[in-house]
């Protein structure tokens, strides 16, 4: 027995917890259109589950606009913004602050207009007058970071946290940092200076500002790239392939080759928000207050209460695992949101799997 899709879209992965335990996970989205009267009430139709990240445009050159939704397991509540920086009052402004609030949790970014930077011989760059505007992508090509093309005629370097935004310089030399575009969304406590715009060596890219937002953060930026590592359970297995590969390395080679160890899986790496967007799972009810990123100035909405109850039946008997909340994806440009959730049951193993004799699901 399987529910039809109204009840939202579901798949059946598997996957691990932390501690290496096999798991059945159980995801459902549901969308939602967010009313006149500030409440979520469930659309149409539910968006689908996504099983691979999507981009703005070319992965390479673009931001991610939709994160996978195939994680078995994540240790927090992603909550994302897909929306837009508006001047108030539709008025045009130089600088702005925006902000979100999910229950008790508050996160603000600086929202500054298009700046330039100007090369000044022996002496830190001019940034330029912020121009006025009425809005403001608020996606990560807008914000700290890039490729410097200049500073070295032999190669490109790309600043590791945010390869597609702006700002990022090497040397300060006039083809470098004349016309050089700053950043347009930054965090307030760790802005961009003329004085700490040249790193002067690429391996001083630690200094720089964090490139803030409120959007996804991609899996291969630092610092989230840094987490990935063996999953728990299949540290046995990697431990063995090692061993196996061994004979084919060099003797000279050997120490190296068992020196050089591949990390544990930080499940951080999971959860993709923004920095201080990934939060103690969250149970669905919350009011979400806005600032500057809709027309409307302030603006909130509460979150639909609307926690699934997921029963499963794997031959086991009737399980029913408490229903997690991994993401809150809010289309704010659309004034839509996706919640999906988790309900995760133990098994023995992927071995017992091709076993399993009996699935029943009911979700209400």
């Amino acid at each position: 027995m399987l529910p039809s899709n109204d009840v939202g879209q579901w798949i059946l992965l598997t996957g691990q917890t932390p501690k290496g335990e096999h798991i059945l996970s159980l995801l459902l989205k549901r969308s939602y259109k967010i009313t006149r009267n500030h409440r979520c009430q469930r659309a149409e139709k539910d968006r689908k589950l996504i099983p691979a990240d999507q981009y703005y445009n070319e992965p390479i050159n673009s931001s991610v606009k939709f994160e996978s939704d195939f994680i078995p397991w994540k240790i927090a509540t992603d909550v994302v913004f897909n929306a837009t920086a508006y001047a108030p009052n539709e008025q045009t402004a130089q600088q702005i602050i925006a902000s979100v609030m999910i229950g008790k949790h508050r996160k603000d970014l600086l929202i500054t207009g298009h700046r330039i930077a100007h090369y000044q011989p022996n002496k830190p760059p001019l940034f330029s007058e912020p121009e006025p505007f009425l809005t403001i992508p608020l996606t990560y090509e807008n914000a700290y970071g890039g490729v410097d093309v200049y500073s070295d005629p032999e190669t490109s370097c790309a600043y590791i946290r945010n390869p597609i935004g702006k700002g990022f310089a090497i040397k300060n030399t006039a083809t470098s940092i004349n016309q050089l575009a700053l950043p347009n969304i930054e965090c307030i406590d760790d802005q961009l200076t003329p004085e700490r715009l040249v790193t002067e060596h690429f391996m001083h890219w630690e200094n720089q500002p964090l490139p803030d937002g409120f959007a996804w953060f991609a899996k291969n930026w630092q610092p989230r790239s840094q987490y990935a590592g063996i999953m728990p359970a299949d540290r046995p297995t990697e431990q063995e392939l090692r061993a196996a590969y061994s004979k084919f390395i060099p003797e000279e080679q050997q120490l190296l080759y068992q020196q050089t160890t591949l990390p544990d899986m930080d499940f951080r790496f999971f959860n993709g928000a923004s920095s201080n967007l990934a939060l103690p799972y969250l149970q669905g009810d919350e009011t979400i207050k806005t600032r500057h990123i809709t027309p409307y100035g302030d603006y909130m909405f509460q979150l639909p209460n609307d926690k699934p109850q997921i029963i499963l039946d794997i031959g086991n008997g009737i399980q029913q695992p408490e229903s997690i909340l991994h993401t809150v994806m809010v289309h704010l440009d659309d004034y839509e949101v996706d919640l999906t959730w988790r309900a995760a049951i133990h098994y023995s193993g992927m071995d017992w799997l091709p076993m399993m004799k009996k699935f029943t699901l009911h979700i209400e």
